[in-house]
């Protein structure tokens, strides 16, 4: 049998990435603590609600885009964007003048740029594999 190990700095790079994203959620902390405190919404909620914008949707779909199981969706909502989700969603003074909105205020547009490529790179790979786990994958 063949093993196939992973070089050391590849290995110290993704800890590195791993450690770094998750001093990055600390920032958002004290948001979550505010979108609970006005609506008793979690950020996996919100998620839900930025991707019910666009339209009802399945359970199926609707958890492959925010990385849940159908069942665990079905938990969370109920499948449509209310009047009241859509007033959340408009309420961007929640994250306004936050720690991390001034921080992300004070990169350069090319960094902002890159943090959303990262992250929306991030989010799609999770999707991806969650998806794949889920066909049996």
């Amino acid at each position: 049998m063949t093993t196939i190990s992973t070089p050391r700095p590849i290995q110290n790079q993704t800890r590195e990435a791993l450690l770094a994203y998750l001093d990055a959620l600390t920032l958002a902390e004290p948001i979550q603590a505010r979108l609970w405190q006005l609506a008793h919404l979690t950020l996996t909620q919100v998620s839900l609600l930025r991707e019910l914008r666009s339209g009802s949707q399945t359970a199926g779909v609707l958890g492959q885009a925010v990385g849940l199981s159908p069942t665990s969706l079905t938990r969370l909502v109920d499948i449509r964007l209310s009047a009241a989700g859509e007033r959340l969603l408009g309420e961007v003074k929640i994250f306004r003048g936050s720690l991390l909105h001034r921080a992300v205020d004070s990169m350069t547009p090319d960094e902002r740029r890159r943090l959303t490529v990262g992250l929306k790179r991030l989010v799609d790979l999770a999707r991806s594999i969650v998806a794949h786990d889920e066909q049996g994958g």
